[in-house]
């Protein structure tokens, strides 16, 4: 550009040089038009060089602002379960005779045998992305990329009664599904020095919290409490350091709110009101006849939103016996989650529906069923650089608004029905209420305890024991092992043995042993107390239970991986 405007110049003074001087005169001028136009065109030449030079360090310095890390996983599995004996639930069918003509009548129960079934080989991949991105001093951001796959595993399971057999937000990441990198976390984290607290907005970290840091060798990885949720979950938390007003060092106060489920997906959609498939209808069934069984369209909403408010506190102590440096931690949290669903809108394989295409089910809440109080609590302590244990426990206390889930088998009964009888469209059975009681509270707990030694620096022995009572729930689709271990309604044992083997690499094998006592682990919904029983023996696995879906009694896991973090 600048040659060009230089060289216009020496075109329009070409005629007045002429005409006014020798063409001796003439040369020189051109010799000295000829300097300077080099000398402008060096200049911008050396421009677009630093230009250049500074373009590639902005990039670099931009980059280099990414911190990158992460570990990646690859685990085998085996497992042997057993079913004890239970009624398979079929049904219902119209009476065929007598004067309860056309009622309906439970289709005689399949009585299942006692049965074992083995999973030999199962092989796992794990790869977990961590991303930090610092804005300036006092703002950054945060997230997790996560990829779990079973190998050769479908990317949706069959729905078997587990809700971990449902794809939802909450299971993103916790669960294996797809070879895809979800987002497992992602939140703007930024800290307020002048009132000493710290606010983070996004996808929180949510997962893998204390005390499982204790048997992955490893730092504290989440605020809420594993016991309490070991989940995927969007909201605000905020966070007070109380040091400054004499706590000790590191000590926070902190409040959390989220949404569990979004009533604008799903149930509700764009209107108040909707309808989706929600059960069988079995009218005109008589045991013979398969295609009078009908899918039932239920009208499901207005719903509200799920929603979750929290409070957690943390202090940590350091402190020495003897010639022993210690350190402990004190976790307490508290949950109430509000207008809880039957089931988030997700997707499965073959639900609730059976043989219906296509295959793939898109399921969504359909009525709220109550709030939900949670409490827990866990001590950690750390003797010297090698023993490590811990205690935590949870109450839960229900409140439930009187909702069932819409999800079950229903009978049309006609209008002229004899006194005492229900008139119109009835559920005859389904997933219940909140903890298995639409109508009364119910109240749960559970406990899990741990301890870990390392001799030496790169090998550690650990057992883990955690208990759950018959109604107990708790939201953790997984905690990375075969099947979930923390909502267990029952005993679990874990064993394990760390070795480190390489830098930043090790290997790990161990045996975790289930002892379920009823059924329905991991729910909170539960169907009604069968007539006539308490609900706790109703669903005991003891009691050749009457259950739609098969539930173990006990699983015997072993497992080993390669683990290497980067």
């Amino acid at each position: 550009m600048n040659s060009r405007i230089m060289l216009a110049l020496v075109a329009m003074l070409a005629p007045v040089a002429l005409s006014a001087q020798s063409n001796q005169d003439l040369q020189k001028e051109i010799e000295n038009l000829k300097i300077q136009l080099k000398a402008v065109e060096e200049k911008a030449t050396a421009a677009q060089e630093v230009d250049t030079r500074l373009v590639k360090v902005e990039t670099k310095v931009a980059g280099d602002n990414i911190q990158w890390g992460g570990d990646l996983r690859t685990r085998f599995d085996g497992a042997q379960e057993h079913f004890k004996p239970y009624q398979q639930f079929n049904g219902f069918m119209a009476t065929p005779s007598g004067p309860a003509a056309g009622m309906p009548m439970l289709i005689p129960p399949t009585q299942v045998p006692a049965q074992d079934w083995t999973n030999s080989v199962q092989w796992s991949t794990r790869l977990r992305l961590n991303m930090g991105i610092t804005i300036n001093e006092n703002a950054k951001i945060m997230g997790r990329l996560v990829m779990y796959k079973i190998a050769g595993g479908a990317d949706v399971p069959t729905f078997n009664g587990s809700p971990n057999t449902i794809a939802t937000s909450f299971t993103a990441g916790q669960v294996p599904a797809t070879d895809a990198l979800l987002v497992e976390r992602a939140s703007l984290v930024y800290h307020f020095p002048a009132v000493a607290s710290i606010l983070s907005i996004g996808r929180q970290n949510t997962t893998d919290g204390p005390p499982l840091e204790v048997r992955e060798g490893s730092e504290r990885n989440a605020t809420p409490q594993a016991l309490a949720v070991n989940a995927t979950i969007d909201g605000i938390g905020w966070k007070f350091q109380l040091e400054k007003i004499g706590f000790p060092d590191g000590t926070l106060l902190g409040f959390c709110y989220g949404v569990g489920y979004e009533s604008g997906f799903g149930g509700g959609g764009a209107v108040k009101q909707n309808q989706t498939v929600v059960g069988m209808n079995f009218t005109g069934f008589n045991g013979t006849n398969p295609s009078a069984i009908t899918p039932q369209v239920g009208t499901i909403g207005p719903l509200k939103d799920t929603t979750v408010l929290g409070a957690m506190y943390d202090m940590p102590l350091l402190f020495q016996i003897g010639d022993t440096v210690q350190s402990a931690n004190l976790y307490l949290g508290y949950n109430r989650l509000g207008n809880m669903t039957d089931i988030p809108f997700g997707s499965t394989i073959n639900f609730p529906i059976p043989g219906m295409t296509p295959s793939t089910q898109y399921v969504t809440a359909t009525a709220n069923l109550g709030d939900m109080d949670q409490v827990t609590a866990t001590w950690k302590h750390k003797i010297g650089d090698q023993f490590t244990y811990f205690v935590s426990g949870g109450y839960l206390k229900s409140h439930p608004n009187g909702q069932s889930s819409q999800y079950g088998a229903y009978w049309n009964f006609p209008n002229a029905m004899p006194a005492g009888y229900p008139t119109g469209l009835q559920q005859l059975s389904g997933f219940g209420g909140l903890m298995g009681d639409a109508n009364h509270s119910e109240t749960a707990s559970a406990y899990y305890a741990g301890m870990r030694y390392d001799p030496t620096p790169t090998l550690g022995f650990g057992l883990e024991f955690n208990h759950g009572s018959p109604r107990w729930f708790t939201y953790t689709p997984a905690t990375g092992e075969y099947t979930d271990k923390l909502g267990a309604r029952g005993d679990v044992w874990e064993g394990y043995i760390q070795w480190q083997f390489a830098h930043n690499a090790s290997f790990r094998v161990g045996y975790i042993d289930y002892n379920y006592t009823h059924a329905f682990s991991g729910w909170q919904i539960d169907p009604a107390a069968m007539p006539g029983q308490s609900w706790e023996a109703s669903y005991n696995l003891n009691n050749n239970p009457l259950l739609q879906y098969s539930y173990p009694s006990t699983v015997k896991n072993y497992y080993a991986a390669i683990e290497v973090k980067f």
